[in-house]
């Protein structure tokens, strides 16, 4: 059975499990601190803007996305997914539809007038290629290019 949940407090660790499995599957060769990510994860779940989403098969987290609603100079906050990911054994089934659907549910709940999202993991050309034909058949457009500048980040740090 599948089901969908904001994260809390008590999901802290298992996502960090799950996000340095897939820090070591980007290519950018980022440093890891589980320090840092902890923060981060406490951050996201305790600020009134960002969420942690969670899909669960027979309860166990599978997949999931933060997102945040940003109020910058427009009546309605902007939505930005800031990390989308999927448990690699369930990649090619129902589950992310389910979070792209959870993503669009929370950003109409707190009248987003658009959400944002980049395919910027540093996957494999084919992963990459699956996430933006997902996000595609549920209505996201392209609408430009990523730019980045590699200011000397390592796996040292």
């Amino acid at each position: 059975m599948i089901e969908s949940r904001v994260g809390d407090q008590h999901d802290i660790e298992f996502i960090l499990d799950a996000a340095e499995q897939m820090n070591a599957e980007s290519s950018w060769g980022l440093s890891w601190s589980r320090d840092i990510g902890r923060n981060y994860l406490a951050w996201l779940i305790d600020n009134d803007t960002s969420d942690i989403l969670l899909v669960e098969r027979d309860r166990v987290p599978v997949a999931g996305a933060f997102v945040a609603a940003s109020w910058e100079f427009h009546l309605q906050p902007l939505c930005y997914v800031c990390k989308f990911w999927v448990v690699k054994e369930h990649r090619r089934g129902d589950v992310s539809n389910v979070v792209v659907q959870d993503i669009l549910d929370w950003a109409r709940l707190r009248n987003c007038s658009h959400v944002f999202t980049t395919a910027t993991a540093g996957l494999s050309a084919a992963e990459q290629m699956l996430f933006i034909r997902l996000m595609k058949s549920h209505g996201f457009e392209n609408v430009g290019p990523v730019l980045e500048a590699n200011l000397g980040g390592s796996i040292d740090g």
